[in-house]
């Protein structure tokens, strides 16, 4: 799915024709329920598939053809490879790639969908709710009237990110296109940063979904608390984790300290070492000035882990400013490993990498964001180190070992998940 489409961005009015014109052609050439599964722009051609036979429409609507294509296959237990994709119609692929890394995190999104009796019971948790069901003539109209009208509202219900964890094998390409619009105007609501059409950063949008949940955790939990039960905060209980940052007088050694919660964690590229050293060299920290009591004014400042998360994401600064503030792109190779060790007050821990997002491009102001994630299909522990590469609506297998070195120079996020006995997840 390409990220831009042709002509004006923003202007929306003729795909929303063309869709209602696909789905007219379909109505009118099949009587069976339909099926499409892919949807793309490409010169002035747009492309609609379903199960056994491919219409072509120009942008303006005018002819149309028929040819054959391959069957597709119900999805099964080893067939979920080519249906776990999501669309990218309008510059979403840093949603895309977010989304597909949180769902590599089964343990996550299971303890969200066990505490749905909670957060179904109120309308401001729309973030992680699931939307009512629809027809497929309904998802296709609504889909057009979105992009028709980016200002419309959309119903509460479909704004879910349990209902795109649902949806996540499904080959209904249309519903995915409606979902991840409602999701994104969910998200835009608390964060109008992500309310145009334009390309953002997948790190600034995974934190915003993030805090966003956060935020959701005192009226959810006065709410478990009336329903006589208690809510856990997904995010609370998996990513998040508590450093210490201590201030030391380099004269006198007088230093205080304060500890802080995170959701990840920022590192400084280190050209030609590995992520294990960045992480040593955030927490040696660095020099600051400070005016101490003793009338010296430089002090160091470092920090520690003082507990460990189940899930610890790491984002790498590929993108700093340079002279007159301009902003550019870090190629520096950093070594990914696959198994990291971290340190902390309560011992060490042990991490394994499960989810990589990269940023494919050679400016900081243009690319496209994929996502590489652990075989959802294989459970936690899978000795074929299976990775799936997702690409927007194109879903390829690959190993491990292979996107490790691969992604050396454009690795953007890291999701490394924490191993206790032998499994990848803490209990």
């Amino acid at each position: 799915m390409l990220d831009r489409l042709p002509g004006n961005p923003h202007d929306l009015s003729a795909l929303a024709t063309t869709i209602k014109m696909v789905s007219s052609c379909f109505n009118s050439l099949w009587c069976a329920p339909l099926a499409p599964v892919g949807f793309c722009h490409t010169g002035d051609k747009v492309f609609a598939w379903r199960r056994k036979g491919k219409v072509i429409l120009n942008r303006r609507g005018k002819g149309s053809a028929l040819q054959a294509a391959k069957p597709m296959r119900r999805p099964g237990a080893r067939n979920h490879i080519g249906v776990s994709r999501f669309p990218n119609p309008v510059q979403n692929c840093y949603i895309n790639s977010c989304l597909q890394s949180l769902l590599t995190l089964e343990d996550f999104v299971t303890d969200i969908r066990r505490q749905e009796h909670v957060w179904s019971a109120i309308p401001e948790a729309t973030l992680m709710k699931y939307s009512t069901p629809q027809t497929q003539g309904q998802r296709i109209v609504k889909y057009a009237k979105v992009f028709d009208n980016t200002s419309s509202p959309l119903p509460p219900p479909t704004r879910s990110f349990m209902d795109i964890a649902a949806s996540h094998f499904s080959k209904d390409y249309f519903h995915k296109i409606s979902l991840l619009v409602a999701f994104k105007r969910a998200v835009s609501t608390w964060n109008p940063l992500f309310g145009d059409h334009c390309q953002k950063d997948a790190h600034e949008f995974l934190i915003s979904v993030l805090a966003q949940m956060r935020s959701l955790v005192p009226r959810l939990q006065e709410r478990a608390a009336a329903m006589g039960g208690a809510y856990v905060c997904p995010v609370e209980s998996h990513l998040v984790f508590r450093m210490r940052n201590t201030r030391t007088c380099k004269s006198c050694g007088a230093g205080s300290a304060v500890e802080e919660q995170f959701t990840n964690l920022s590192l400084d590229l280190l050209p030609g070492s590995g992520v294990a050293q960045m992480l040593e060299d955030y927490q040696a920290g660095s020099d600051l000035e400070y005016r101490c009591s003793c009338g010296t004014n430089t002090s160091r400042r470092c920090s520690s882990f003082v507990s460990l998360p189940r899930v610890l994401v790491l984002h790498l600064k590929r993108f700093s400013f340079a002279q007159y503030l301009e902003l550019k792109k870090v190629h520096d190779p950093v070594a990914l490993p696959g198994e990291l060790v971290v340190p902390s007050s309560q011992g060490l821990g042990g991490f394994r990498l499960v989810s990589i997002i990269s940023h494919m491009g050679t400016t900081a102001i243009s690319g496209h964001y994929v996502c590489d994630g652990v075989d959802p299909g294989l459970g936690q522990v899978d000795p074929t180190d299976c990775w799936l590469t997702y690409n927007d609506a194109m879903v390829t297998k690959r190993s491990g070992a292979t996107l490790c070195r691969d992604r050396q120079t454009t690795a953007y996020i890291l999701f490394y998940q924490r191993r206790v006995r032998g499994r990848n997840t803490s209990n």
